[in-house]
């Protein structure tokens, strides 16, 4: 796990077998940190993720970034499959149709800064929209939410129903390592500071835990582990130099029954490519953040309705 004080390499076997799928004419930004390998470009740089990247560029480029070499129009009708709330502040163009989904309705109130009637409180695999009816998903991390392989599986039917020809599906991955760690080397990472925020502690932990991805791992044992070998979080986070709500934010794990199922490179492949399907790689962009490699943005690119049949 490449972490704070670290010296060691990210292992990046896992992202660089994406290149496997990717078009034989990539667009050339494509590479481990978001770096072009030639001429810089306006979206290449040291770090990349799905949010703080796309919010540095105006309407134009936002636009012209998606739909290189897609049918999108200049006014996309966008689905966000949860409510993150920078993806809805992005400049987007005047006219564009923009509609949420979540299953949890204190979270539509609480996060959600649109117009409430523009945000629906409907499970993913339960969503129920036209056909062509959308341009562009978002996905912020949610996909390891969903049960593998049938739900996910059940989304991916529905996104390829719901998006029009060539329209994109936007999602930030969490990746497991090839080589998976002990839930031993992680907290002692943490309890020797080595690992700077909770986020990637959460990850990280929840990875080392996983034993199948058909299992995937209740979130309440994350919490149940750290509190095994630190019971006083306040006495940790004064340790490991973390502020106390900081640390506290754990807390929301406990006693969950929830899971999270994070899938490798080759089963996401699966899903996309094999079955369901449907769907072809647009783009790849890997940040330089910690753990960034196991948190690739995807950008994948509905196929038209004849290629789609042929690949089913």
């Amino acid at each position: 796990m490449q972490r704070k004080n670290s010296t060691s390499q990210p292992d990046i076997q896992n992202i660089f077998s994406w290149k496997r799928l990717l078009p034989s004419n990539p667009s050339p930004e494509i590479n481990r940190k978001g770096q072009n390998a030639g001429k810089k470009t306006p979206d290449s740089g040291n770090t990349w993720c799905l949010r703080c990247n796309l919010r540095r560029k105006t309407p134009l480029s936002i636009l012209t970034w998606f739909r290189n070499g897609t049918n999108i129009t200049a006014t996309p009708r966008v689905l966000l499959l949860g409510v993150t709330p920078e993806i809805y502040h992005l400049p987007w163009p005047e006219g564009t149709s923009f509609l949420a989904a979540d299953k949890s309705q204190a979270m539509i109130d609480v996060v959600w800064p649109g117009p409430k009637e523009a945000a629906q409180c409907v499970d993913w695999v339960s969503l129920q929209l036209p056909d062509n009816s959308r341009d562009i998903v978002f996905c912020d991390g949610g996909l390891s939410l969903i049960a593998y392989p049938h739900q996910q599986q059940q989304l991916v039917r529905i996104l390829q129903a719901i998006l029009a020809d060539q329209g994109l599906c936007i999602l930030r991955l969490y990746v497991p390592p090839p080589q998976q760690e002990s839930p031993d080397a992680v907290l002692r990472d943490l309890l020797e500071g080595r690992i700077p925020k909770l986020s990637i502690l959460k990850l990280g932990l929840g990875m080392s835990l996983q034993e199948s991805t058909a299992e995937g791992v209740q979130i309440g044992i994350i919490w149940q582990l750290l509190h095994e070998v630190a019971p006083d979080l306040e006495k940790l986070a004064s340790q490991i130099g973390w502020s106390a709500e900081h640390i506290m934010a754990i807390n929301a794990y406990r006693g969950s029954a929830d899971r999270f199922y994070f899938v490798t490179i080759d089963q996401v492949s699966e899903l996309f490519y094999g079955n369901p399907g449907g769907f072809e790689v647009h783009r790849l962009r890997v940040p330089s953040y910690d753990l960034g490699e196991r948190c690739p943005t995807i950008v994948l690119k509905r196929l038209l309705m004849a290629s789609s049949n042929e690949n089913l």
